[in-house]
């Protein structure tokens, strides 16, 4: 994932609401964002690996179809 990317992905996870960011300061003294899973996010995560799962669980039921 490029930088360009990233930042802007993680601004739209925080308006849903499903993560949570706070500044600090790390251990050379300088100001960061970190960032945490909230339980709405956590909720989230789970429903979208349960639908993926079940993606491939079909598509792996098409004859001539391997996924790994």
């Amino acid at each position: 994932m490029e930088t360009g990317s990233l930042y802007p992905a993680l601004h739209r996870l925080e308006r849903q609401r499903w993560v949570e960011s706070e500044w600090r300061q790390t251990e050379r003294n300088q100001r960061a964002k970190y960032y945490r899973i909230t339980a709405a996010g956590k909720e989230q995560l789970a429903e979208n690996r349960s639908r993926w799962e079940q993606m491939v669980t079909a598509i792996g039921g098409v004859p001539g179809t391997v996924v790994e």
